[in-house]
C-alpha cells in the first residue's frame, strides 16, 4: 500500500518540474525590473514608445505583454496618467485582447477626478470589487501593486489596499463573467483608451511557481454575499457613504469591513457646534489626518448652526456633505433633538408633522449639501404610525424640494428608511440615492442589508445612484452658505 502514499507526492512533483522546465519568463522568486535590457525577452509591446527609460502608452490598446505565463506573482509598477488616461492591468487572461470574448481579471488605472470620465478609480478590481475612490491623482507619480497568491487578490495603491478578493473553489458568475477565474496566463498592462498617456518609471515582477508554497485560503459566502457580488459584476456602485469612526472603531477596521464585504465608505467625521469639528481650523486638521484613506471624506454638518462655523472653501475639501432635519427648534422656540425622547415635544401629531416637512424643505433650501440622511425620520412617539403620518402630499413636497436642489436621498440601513413607497415616488420623479449605515458604535456595521433589499424592490439602477461632484462644481462652491440660520 506503500505506492498509494507515494504515488500523489510524485503527481505534484512531476507537475512542479513541468511547469519549472516550461517556464520561460523572469527568476521565479526573485524580484526582477523591467528595463530596456530584458523588455523583448520577457514580454511583447506593442504601440509602446521609450524615452528616458520610461514607457509611454498613449494610444487605446497599446500594451505591454508578457511572453510567459503566470498564475501566482507579484507585478510593481511606478506610474503616472495624464489627464483623461484609463488602462488596465490584466492577468489570467489571454495573449490578445478583446473585450467581447476577454477572461480573466482587470485592475483598473483611472485618476479622474470624481464625476467625471468612467466612475470606477484605480486599484478598482474591476466587476469583482470595484473602487470608486481616488487614491491617486492625473500628474502625479504612484505606486500600483497587485498580488495573486492561492486564491486571493491583493490590489494596493500607493501602500494602501484598494481591493480584496478571495475566489472561492466554484465562483458564480454572470453569463458574460464566466472567465473572470485564476489561471496560469498572461500578464498585461494595457492602455483602454485615446486620452492622455500612462507613463511607467519602473516595473517589477517577481513570479511565483512553487504550487507547494500556494495556500487555497477558505471563503465564508452566503445568500448575501451572492447578491452583493452580483451587483459588482454588474458594476453597481455598492459605496456606503455614512459611516463614523465611534465607539473605538479604527480606519483599518472600517476599511478591512468594507473589503471583506465588497463595498467602499465614506467616513464622516461630525461637524458643529459643541462637536470635535468645530471651525476651519479643526476642519482642516481632521482632513489632513486622513488624506491618504481609501475612503470618501465625508462632513456631517451638525444641527442648523454648522453654516456660521466653517468657510465654504474650507467645508470643499471634503468629497460630499450631508444632513439630516432631525435638530431643530420649534414654532414655541424649543430646540429639538428627535432621536432623543426628553427633547422631542409634539403637541398635536398632524401639526407637527407639518412643522417636520416644513422644516426639511427649509434646511434642503437654504444649505448646501448633497445627501439627506437618516430621511423621514421620525420621533419614538410617531415612529409606529409612519406609513399613515407620511402621507402622499407629504412625501411629494419632499420629493420635490430635494429634487429641485440636487439633494440625494439616503436609503438609511441602521433605521430602515425611507419606506419602500417613499423610495419609488423618488425614483420616479429623477432624485439620486446613496446608501447608509450611520452606525452607532464599532460593532454594528453590518452589511447594508435594508440598502440591498430595496435596490431589488425599488429597481435601482447605476444611473439612480449618487456619485460625488467633481472639486470645481461641489455644491459649496457654486451655492455659497446661508447668510442666516435655518430651522
Amino acid at each position: 500500500m506503500l505506492y498509494k502514499r507515494i504515488l500523489p507526492a510524485l503527481l505534484i512533483l512531476t507537475l512542479a518540474v513541468y511547469f519549472i522546465a516550461r517556464y520561460k519568463g523572469p527568476e521565479p522568486g526573485v524580484i526582477t525590473t523591467i528595463d530596456k535590457s530584458n523588455l523583448e525577452k520577457y514580454w511583447r509591446i506593442k504601440e509602446v514608445n521609450m524615452e528616458d527609460g520610461q514607457f509611454l502608452l498613449a494610444k487605446n490598446s497599446a500594451s505591454i505583454t508578457s511572453r510567459f505565463r503566470l498564475r501566482d506573482f507579484e507585478i510593481d509598477f511606478k506610474m503616472k496618467t495624464t489627464k483623461g488616461a484609463v488602462g488596465m492591468v490584466n492577468f489570467a487572461s489571454s495573449k490578445s485582447y478583446d473585450p467581447k470574448t476577454f477572461r480573466g481579471y482587470s485592475v483598473l488605472i483611472n485618476n479622474s477626478d470624481y464625476s467625471t470620465g468612467i466612475v470606477q478609480k484605480t486599484g478598482s478590481l474591476s466587476k469583482i470589487r470595484n473602487n470608486f475612490v481616488r487614491s491617486a491623482e492625473d500628474g502625479e507619480w504612484f505606486n500600483l501593486h497587485v498580488s495573486v497568491e492561492g486564491n486571493h487578490i491583493e490590489v494596493e495603491v500607493n501602500g494602501k489596499l484598494i481591493s480584496e478578493y478571495t475566489e472561492p473553489q466554484n465562483p458564480r458568475r454572470l453569463e458574460n463573467l464566466t472567465g473572470i477565474v485564476l489561471s496560469r496566463s498572461f500578464i498585461s498592462l494595457r492602455k483602454a483608451n485615446d486620452l492622455g498617456e500612462i507613463v511607467v518609471a519602473d516595473m517589477k515582477i517577481k513570479p511565483i511557481i512553487d504550487k507547494n508554497s500556494r495556500v487555497i485560503l477558505p471563503v465564508k459566502a452566503d445568500s448575501l454575499t451572492d447578491v452583493i457580488d452580483s451587483l459588482n459584476q454588474r458594476e453597481f456602485p455598492l459605496i456606503d457613504f455614512h459611516v463614523h469612526l465611534k465607539g473605538g472603531l479604527t480606519m483599518d477596521q472600517a476599511c478591512q469591513h468594507a473589503r471583506s464585504n465588497g463595498f467602499v465608505y465614506g467616513v464622516a467625521a461630525n461637524c458643529g457646534l459643541k462637536f470635535p469639528v468645530t471651525n476651519d481650523s479643526t476642519l482642516n486638521s481632521y482632513l489632513k489626518s486622513i488624506a491618504k484613506e481609501p475612503v470618501f471624506k465625508a462632513m456631517q454638518c451638525e444641527g442648523r448652526e454648522w453654516v456660521t462655523l466653517f468657510t465654504p472653501q474650507a467645508v470643499a475639501g471634503f468629497d460630499y456633505i450631508f444632513t439630516d432635519a432631525m435638530t431643530w427648534t420649534d414654532q414655541k422656540g424649543r430646540r429639538m433633538r428627535l432621536w432623543m425622547p426628553a427633547e422631542t415635544f409634539v403637541d398635536d401629531d398632524q401639526q407637527f408633522m407639518d412643522m417636520l416637512v416644513g422644516k426639511i424643505e427649509a434646511i434642503m433650501d437654504a444649505e448646501p449639501v448633497d445627501i439627506y440622511v437618516n430621511p423621514t425620520f421620525l420621533p419614538e412617539k410617531l415612529a409606529p404610525r409612519y406609513n399613515e403620518l407620511w402621507t402622499a402630499e407629504r412625501m411629494d413636497r419632499v420629493v420635490n424640494v430635494l429634487l429641485r436642489n440636487q439633494v440625494a436621498l439616503e436609503i438609511n440601513a441602521r433605521y430602515k428608511i425611507p419606506s419602500i413607497a417613499f423610495i419609488k415616488k423618488a425614483k420616479a420623479a429623477g432624485v439620486k440615492f446613496t446608501f447608509g449605515t450611520n452606525n452607532a458604535k464599532n460593532d454594528d456595521l453590518n452589511r447594508l442589508e435594508y440598502c440591498l433589499r430595496m435596490i431589488k424592490e425599488a429597481g435601482l439602477t447605476t444611473e439612480d445612484i449618487f456619485i460625488p461632484r467633481a472639486r470645481t462644481e461641489r455644491k459649496i462652491l457654486k451655492k455659497g452658505l446661508p447668510a442666516k440660520v435655518t430651522g
